[in-house]
């Protein structure tokens, strides 16, 4: 994940509240977001199967995210897309 970068990483920990961060943290993060991205993707691709498409649909992605325990309001509904567990 070495795509992600530390200012993406640090822009990401001040939205959440965080005030100051080691370096040590970053590569941590990009590992977690790694392995969660991992899973995310292998439950688009199941929900994918199962609609009987080979293009991935944002209805995939809400479907798979509902599945793996996240509650999200598409942004027609609220003006913009947020996410809860």
């Amino acid at each position: 994940m070495e795509g992600i970068s530390k200012p993406s990483i640090t822009r990401l920990a001040r939205k959440a509240g965080i005030k100051s961060m080691s370096d040590d943290c970053i590569t941590t993060i990009r590992n977690i977001i790694g392995i969660e991205l991992s899973k995310v993707i292998d439950s688009i691709l199941v929900v994918n199967e199962q609609h009987n498409t080979k293009t991935i649909m944002c209805d995939d992605v809400f479907d798979a995210l509902r599945l793996k325990g996240y509650t999200l309001a598409k942004s027609e509904q609220f003006g913009k897309t947020t996410c809860s567990r």
